[in-house]
């Protein structure tokens, strides 16, 4: 098959990609600086003359050393900042967290980069969308994050992924290939951990073997998509390199359609998709390229591929298993039902992950009430719609004959012909009681959710009962929305702790909330 679009692409994939993520990314959303202009800020700091720079430049030009020019710059840039730093108190910018690592012996120039990354990473409002749409991706459509970023851009905005910072945590770590971050030049979080000097340089080239084996497993298994770096980006091709060269031919050309490189290109309308060679050493490395500048593009075709559960749930089961796996017990929060259990097929085995007390199926049949309404709202449960219409729907439809559905119903891919009956028979004139249409002279001056909620929130009771009496054209489904997630917000379980009539009427204005959204 040709591979004419970006959808073309994502559709050979075999599996949800790794990223592998370079300082493009926080260029573009947090408007950092790049390597060298962060270079250039720290030696004005030593010297305010506009060729400070210039001078650590030349400098290191003739010493030519063999890690590359910028950790040579950044090492002489980091002597004459410490000697400073320690001698002339106004130099220091650092807070009592930074302050505390350095008097433990940190180099102060480390530790001001960090603190001058933290306190400049904030959102580029223009790029909140394609943010918004990054994040998304993480439920269920990215495997992990390879980085070479120091920043916290990918931790504040992944769903809920287990970052391992530095070359020594991710070789000595039990690693799951799933919803984690590997970021193999360190993080602001341990200034330490930072790789930017000479010395950093060549400690990081001396373990690179053991880093490219521990990877290998991810660049010969999944997709890998290169986000944020140039195509001759030297940290990229050392990176590549380690893993290139412990490749044979065969294997070496496996990787053509699972590495794809995306090349940023300024005011560009749409993306263009073709082929790219690489020389690694004496190897030739062939890729994809996407070159495009909305990265909107990227995301939209990623998300086609998903996983079945979402990626947190299934890091979370691997570590469990692999736990259960080399020490030959169940953990705290991994059960194993035996083969012979009644409940089972001869040929079955269940593993449930949980507290004791959701052991088993419970998690499904088990489900309250309670549980239902607040997954309306929230989306807490790890369960599928259809597992929740198929398994838990049934017994407590029984209990609760006013049942919110249509969301799941509208997200489920089987047939279920009672939840569809039901969905005929109910609107939202049906949800709404006789009584409370026949003294909806109730409302006085209120015409709107919103002027009800700024009137009367103080009165959780009153607030929730009046915004019922409003006629369905004057529900404004957003407000609703944002006003359930307060609620829940402020006390998460509220459905369980509150009185009686509070809680009727929140799971009333959550059966309003669902027809009306879902239906």
């Amino acid at each position: 098959m040709a591979i004419n679009t970006l959808e073309d692409v994502v559709s050979k994939f075999n599996t949800t990609p790794f990223l592998f993520i370079g300082s493009g990314i926080t260029r573009r959303y947090y408007n950092l600086p790049d390597w060298e202009s962060l270079l250039r800020i720290f030696a004005t700091r030593i010297n305010e003359d506009p060729f400070a720079y210039s001078s650590y430049e030349n400098k290191a030009r003739v010493l030519n050393s063999k890690v590359g020019l910028y950790p040579k710059i950044a090492e002489l840039i980091e002597s004459d900042f410490n000697n400073l730093w320690f001698s002339t108190p106004s130099k220091r910018h650092l807070n009592k967290y930074y302050l505390n690592l350095v008097s433990k012996g940190s180099s102060p120039f480390k530790a001001e980069i960090a603190m001058y990354i933290k306190e400049n990473s904030r959102i580029v409002s223009d790029y909140e969308s394609e943010i918004k749409n990054f994040h998304n991706l993480s439920k269920k459509s990215l495997s992990g994050v390879i980085t070479t970023n120091y920043d916290s851009f990918l931790e504040n905005t992944l769903d809920e992924y287990k970052a391992y910072v530095g070359q020594e945590e991710l070789i000595f770590s039990s690693i799951q290939g799933i919803a984690e971050i590997y970021k193999i030049h360190g993080s602001v979080e341990n200034p330490d951990s930072i790789v930017i000097n000479r010395t950093d340089y060549n400690v990081f080239d001396e373990k690179s073997p053991y880093l490219a084996a521990k990877l290998m497993t991810i660049f010969m298994e999944y997709p890998v998509v290169f986000l944020g770096y140039s195509l001759n980006d030297s940290n990229v091709q050392k990176i590549i390199k380690s893993i290139v060269d412990c490749l044979s031919p065969e294997n070496l050309s496996k990787l053509q359609e699972r590495f794809i490189f995306v090349e940023y290109i300024p005011n560009m309308t749409g993306a263009d998709v073709s082929s790219h060679t690489m020389v690694i050493g004496d190897k030739i490395l062939y890729m994809t390229k996407i070159s495009c500048s909305n990265f909107d593009l990227i995301y939209n075709a990623l998300s086609i591929k998903k996983a079945e559960l979402p990626v947190k749930l299934l890091r979370k089961f691997k570590q469990e298993l692999y736990t259960y796996t080399i020490s030959n017990s169940p953990t705290a929060k991994l059960k194993v039902v035996n083969i012979d259990d009644g409940r089972l097929d001869d040929d079955e085995m269940v593993m449930a992950i949980g507290r004791m007390s959701d052991f088993g199926l419970k998690g499904l049949s088990g489900l309250t009430g309670n549980e239902w309404y607040r997954n309306v709202v929230l989306d807490d449960l790890d369960f599928s719609a259809d597992e929740l219409l198929e398994y838990a729907f049934p017994k407590l439809i029984k209990q609760n004959t006013r049942l919110p559905f249509f969301k799941f119903f509208r997200l489920a891919k089987g047939h279920y012909p009672i939840v569809k009956e039901l969905a005929e028979k109910t609107n939202f004139d049906s949800i709404i009681s006789t009584s409370i249409k026949n003294h909806r002279s109730a409302l006085g001056n209120y015409s709107s959710v919103q002027e009800i909620w700024d009137g009367e929130q103080a009165n959780l009771y009153k607030a929730t009962l009046l915004i019922a009496y409003l006629e369905e054209s004057q529900i404004d489904l957003d407000c609703l929305e944002n006003i359930l997630l307060n609620i829940f917000t402020k006390n998460d379980d509220i459905l369980d702790t509150a009185s009686t009539y509070i809680k009727t009427n929140i799971r009333r204005l959550i059966r309003i909330y669902d027809c009306l959204k879902y239906k």
